[in-house]
């Protein structure tokens, strides 16, 4: 072999070495499987003889010499074949005695064509028995980018011998050994099933691993796929090797040990979220187990045999004494991971079912709220990143307006289209996993908010619960501030005496976790800034407690009162509120009148009152006409005929309205000038709002753009119409017309007592 400094090695091509080989004849050592008594002299005249490879030269070729490595190349027979190859003579195997089955020597015969006759189909072929048609083949395969899915097996085989020789005999640097694993794993990824020689490919890369047990890495997701009898060989080595270092086992070492027992199946399912287990794996554990799990290293060593799939060598791991401990008997690792296993597969159950209703949705900032907590913590997800500082901007700027379609349009990356609770749950989720809240949580609210919908943003605790997670005071604490901001906004505004009072009871609610009163006061900012009707008192008032019940009312006149004199709009509200609970209106006046007596310019101070000594009923103080000398209370006559003359202006104003609304209840109903008169039923509506009654009657669903173009239609605004609407079916019927919901739905009940009384109501449910 000639090797020059301008291009590839060159050799004798085709040229026939008979001569040659017949001139050196005496250099030639004797075949191992020559019979003892055979001449020191052969016969090189038969083609047989010089093709067996038996024989080789007296001087012995290194490896070095013949290894032709990548990036460089060697040129025989006329192809240039790259590198990767052993070629030259003299190269021997380890036995000694016979030549590299892997060796392309170039003093032998290349055809000039392919003789389809001529195949080899020995299962450790060598390069020096196949014919020059065959050799002619390998060579232009080699040539090639060594990729050709029909190759010859025995050409492949031979390339692959020398691959094995060089990673496990020559022991190559380590940039050229990296080359070497990355090639026989591309190969393996060609042609590892398909010719029979996946195992062998995994056993030389199994023990080229092994033989470096300090750079041995866990490789979990590839033992999710192991299904043979035994462990790994480089996974019982890389274990053994930390045993015997007295190294902890990581959490990923740990799941790679149990995803290698036999009796373990990922099924097809599990395999989906195969990174999030093996991440909440390593997670759980690093918690459980922060310095690592120690393992009491056996006595039962270790070791192992690699025999050449070429059959020219073989070689042991190590010897003696340097065997690593065994680790395939120890069971109680295996326990802990099978414990830690089935819990983290558990907690993987939603993130698992999602992705079977949604396989296209994998990677969505929706998919990550499925994750457990924890996880999804550990792996932050762009979109919420997103969505979280858009939050924090908001919480912070305390006059931004924020709507609900706002949220879910950066919540979802797109400006949304239609308004569904499921959406909107999971945008207060998402904020939760950044400690912010929401508010309306459609999880406590019975309506679905709807576009242009006011929303409300707030920090929670760091360590808060989960958002459904709320103490049990939370819920009717939410619908009493409800029917407390309905009369607050009664006048149209809410003072800061108001806000006070509200917050107040809040504060007095002692039941309540720390989130939850902060979800209250954002619920207490949604609320004032959502418009509330009539109607939409019922259903608290009927979810509520006697005696929360009595809170609200004593809540709400302290609302009316706590700017001084009561407006006529917040006696209304009271009135409305006490009707929607079943109570009498004359007791809201009583309760009114009683409380502005009492207190007429009452306001709450922004810190919490001290609670009064026993014995003393009344509060203290001068502007409340009252002073405490000792044990006894001195009355202060100038404040009290200012309290007097106060409640005669009230009761003036509060006679006045019941006068009115009086009037209303006698059946006194406003006309428009030039509208048509409505029929019977609709008895106390205008000419736009039966209209729109008889509209609604034609169907008995109605969705919300639906609705929305017939109110428009009637020339009303959606939310004051409804409002209406319900509120004279509660005074003619007793109950609500159109029931909210995620659709809007017509009231069976009132329906039938609308037909009971005339003929002109169609029947809606046909």
């Amino acid at each position: 072999m000639n090797r020059s400094h301008g291009g590839p090695p060159t050799f004798g091509g085709n040229a026939n070495p008979l001569d040659r080989l017949q001139r050196t004849a005496r250099g030639y050592g004797r075949s191992r499987s020559m019979p003892v008594g055979a001449p020191d002299l052969l016969d090189f005249g038969s083609q047989a003889q010089r093709a067996t490879g038996s024989w080789i030269k007296s001087h012995k070729a290194r490896a070095d010499e013949c290894w032709v490595p990548a990036g460089s190349s060697a040129e025989v027979g006329g192809h240039d074949l790259g590198g990767m190859v052993y070629v030259g003579q003299g190269l021997e195997t380890v036995r000694g005695g016979e030549v590299e089955n892997c060796l392309i020597d170039p003093s032998l015969p290349v055809a000039t064509r392919i003789v389809r006759e001529a195949t080899l189909a020995d299962y450790a072929p060598r390069y020096t028995q196949l014919s020059p048609s065959d050799r002619l083949g390998y060579l232009r395969w080699l040539a090639s980018s060594r990729s050709d899915a029909n190759v010859a097996p025995p050409f492949l085989r031979l390339y692959f011998f020398g691959l094995e020789r060089r990673l496990v005999l020559d022991n190559p640097p380590a940039p050229e050994r990296a080359g070497l694993i990355a090639e026989v794993q591309r190969l393996e990824g060609i042609y590892g099933e398909e010719y029979g020689l996946d195992e062998e490919f995994v056993d030389l890369l199994e023990f080229v691993s092994a033989m470096r047990p300090e750079s041995i890495e866990p490789e979990p997701e590839r033992m999710a796929d192991h299904r043979s009898s035994g462990l790994p060989l480089s996974l019982a080595v890389g274990l053994g090797y930390r045993l015997a270092a007295g190294s902890p086992i990581t959490g990923r070492w740990l799941v790679s040990w149990w995803l290698a027992q036999p009796a373990i199946q990922v099924k097809a399912g599990q395999r989906r979220i195969l990174d999030e287990f093996l991440d909440l794996f390593a997670l759980r554990y690093d918690r459980r187990y922060p310095r690592g799990m120690k393992i009491a290293k056996p006595a039962r060593r270790y070791n192992f045999t690699y025999f050449a799939a070429s059959g020219s060598f073989e070689r042991k791991l190590c010897e003696g004494a340097d065997a690593y401990p065994d680790v395939s008997r120890l069971r109680k690792p295996l326990r802990v991971a099978k414990r830690m296993a089935d819990e983290c597969w558990s907690a993987l159950v939603p993130y698992r079912r999602f992705l079977a209703r949604k396989p296209s949705a994998a990677g969505s900032t929706e998919a990550h709220l499925y994750l457990p907590p924890d996880l999804a913590v550990s792996r932050p997800h762009p979109g919420l990143q997103a969505l979280h500082e858009w939050a924090e901007e908001q919480v912070d700027d305390r006059s931004a307006e924020v709507c609900i379609e706002d949220v879910l349009t950066v919540f979802e990356g797109e400006p949304t289209e239609v308004l569904r609770k499921q959406r909107v749950v999971a945008a207060a989720n998402a904020l939760a996993l950044g400690s912010l809240g929401l508010a309306p949580d459609p999880r406590f609210v019975k309506r679905l908010p709807r576009f242009g919908d006011p929303a409300a943003l707030f920090r929670l605790p760091s360590k808060a619960p989960k958002p459904t997670d709320v103490s049990a005071q939370y819920a009717p604490t939410l619908l009493i501030l409800k029917l407390v901001m309905f009369v607050a906004k009664a006048d149209g505004s809410v003072s800061e005496a108001k806000w006070r009072v509200m917050e107040a009871m809040i504060s007095r609610r002692q039941r309540l976790r720390p989130a939850d009163r902060l979800r209250l006061v954002a619920d207490l900012r949604w609320l004032r800034r959502q418009w509330i009707g009539a109607v939409s008192l019922r259903r608290p008032c009927d979810a509520l407690k006697p005696r929360e019940l009595d809170e609200a009312c004593e809540t709400a006149v302290k609302v009316a009162c706590a700017d001084g004199p009561v407006d006529p709009e917040a006696v209304k509200a009271v009135q409305k509120l006490y009707r929607a609970m079943g109570r009498s209106p004359d007791s809201a006046f009583a309760s009114l009148h009683r409380r502005s007596a009492n207190e007429p310019t009452e306001s709450v101070a922004p810190r919490k009152a001290a609670k009064p000594s026993p014995g003393f009923t009344l509060r203290q103080g001068p502007r409340h006409g009252l002073r405490r000398v000792g044990q006894s209370v001195d009355l202060d006559h100038g404040r009290i005929s200012e309290i007097v003359e106060d409640t005669r202006k009230v009761s003036n104003v509060l006679s006045d309205v019941f006068v009115e609304e009086d009037a209303a209840t006698a059946g006194v109903a406003a006309t428009p000038a030039g509208a048509s008169a409505s029929p019977p039923v609709f008895e106390g509506l205008d000419a736009s709002h039966s209209a729109l009654v008889e509209g609604l009657l034609k169907r008995p669903n109605w969705s919300e753009s639906e609705f929305d173009r017939l109110v428009k239609r009637c020339g009303l605004m959606p939310g004051g119409a409804l409002e209406a609407v319900n509120e004279w079916s509660f005074e003619r019927f007793g109950d609500a017309l159109v029931e909210e919901d995620d659709v809007l739905t017509l009231n069976p009940e009132v329906l039938e007592e609308m037909r009971a009384s005339s003929s002109l109501v169609p029947d809606a449910t046909a």
